[in-house]
């Protein structure tokens, strides 16, 4: 299993499928063929169906040019393909004696690329990290040399990861400072008015039983979600589209007076469970629906919590599953394919599920559990395969059917 650092990618949104993975694919054709004279670009499925709304033109087109290399990229609606984030990089070359090359790229979520079947390497990426490929093996070899589940990730990675999660963490916690203070209507047609700033001076003023940290947890979540959808710089964790629930969970903890070497000891946590995810079924919500997106950033919230907890290894399984099960089914349908209705609420939403997961986990017993994490990660991904395509960020069904939309 590779490093958690391909589940934190820093870069700009929206979306880590839709933006970031075609500009990592477009820079990787860029630094492997030289003396290019024109690039063919096809979009297919996913990618072209909601490709304006997430950017992917703009992405693809910026980068070609930056480069200084000619160029059109065509949206094409009718190929089937087997993944549906599949592009075509078709490339002529300066040497007319060169026979065009197309190169089949794949965005598999999260930001991550692949070719022939392989992943793409980026700055961030490190193989064959670890040995142990489920949580169950995880568990288990953190039994026998008894380690916590940071411990092992530190082990496995190397001090360096904790410099990486540092700059992670900061990142998001810039995100959220710039997202309560910015007013203004996001980008596109739907003209989504920003709330994270009134949200966040209204949380003094509030009459309500909830806590001022789980308040704090929301506005976090709008905020960073409102930065992505503008095209800031975020974090995937493990998508851009899902990048708001971590920075909500870290407030809440940073309201609940967890110190950051806490904070990111949590992120090491967090990484790993997203990574399994990754690993075993998939983080895209193409693929499998916001379940694979939202749903596995929730686990990843609730084992960030429990380890802020100091609870036991067994205890973040159980929290992680709980979060997990409980986003089983969920739809991928933004709106005219902009990360916005419903993907902003969805994040402060998820924020406090993760940590309504942890609060649960703490008090029941662990040993009544009848489903482990891998369990519920394999049943993600079942379930990813039998939604409807029209509910996997296509925008064709569900929301995108709203007749004021259309």
């Amino acid at each position: 299993m590779d490093s958690i650092r391909d589940i934190y990618i820093i870069g700009n949104g929206p979306s880590s499928s839709h933006t970031m993975g075609p500009c990592f694919a477009t820079k990787f054709i860029i630094d492997t063929y030289k003396d290019i004279k024109y690039v063919k670009v096809i979009l297919y499925a996913s990618l072209a169906l909601t490709g304006k709304g997430h950017l992917t033109d703009y992405i693809i087109d910026k980068t070609l040019s930056d480069a200084n290399i000619d160029h059109e990229i065509i949206f094409d609606l009718k190929t089937n393909v087997e993944h549906p984030n599949t592009m075509d990089f078709i490339i002529s070359f300066k040497d007319e004696n060169k026979e065009d090359i197309k190169e089949t790229i794949i965005s598999i979520g999260g930001g991550s690329i692949s070719r022939n079947g392989n992943l793409i390497e980026t700055s961030s990426s490190k193989k064959d990290i670890y040995k142990e490929h489920t949580l169950t093996e995880i568990l288990r070899f953190c039994s026998e040399f008894k380690i916590s589940l940071y411990e092992y990730v530190v082990n496995h990675e190397g001090k360096d990861i904790l410099n990486y999660l540092n700059e992670v963490y900061d990142t998001m916690i810039q995100a959220i400072k710039r997202g309560i203070k910015k007013d203004g209507v996001l980008p596109g047609s739907l003209k989504v008015k920003r709330k994270a700033k009134t949200m966040f001076n209204s949380v003094h003023s509030v009459n309500s039983n909830i806590s001022e940290a789980e308040l704090y947890a929301s506005v976090a979540a709008f905020a960073v979600s409102e930065e992505n959808a503008s095209g800031g710089v975020v974090v995937t964790a493990p998508t851009c589209g899902s990048s708001g629930v971590l920075p909500g969970v870290l407030s809440y903890l940073i309201e609940k007076g967890h110190q950051k070497q806490k904070l990111i000891e949590c992120l090491a946590v967090a990484g790993l469970i997203g990574k399994l995810v990754k690993t075993n079924a998939s983080v895209s919500g193409a693929v499998s629906g916001c379940q694979a997106e939202i749903g596995v950033a929730c686990a990843m919230g609730a084992a960030a919590i429990m380890h802020a907890y100091n609870a036991s290894n067994e205890k973040i399984e159980q929290a992680s599953e709980m979060a997990l099960e409980h986003s089983l089914g969920l739809t991928c349908d933004p709106i005219k394919g902009y990360v916005q209705i419903p993907c902003i609420e969805r994040n402060s939403i998820f924020a406090l599920k993760a940590i309504n997961a942890a609060n649960i986990s703490l008090i029941i017993d662990k040993e009544t559990n009848l489903i482990s994490f891998d369990d519920i990660v394999d049943t993600m991904y079942r379930t990813g395969k039998d939604i409807h395509e029209g509910y996997k960020e296509t925008s064709t069904r569900g929301m995108s059917e709203i007749k004021r939309f259309n």
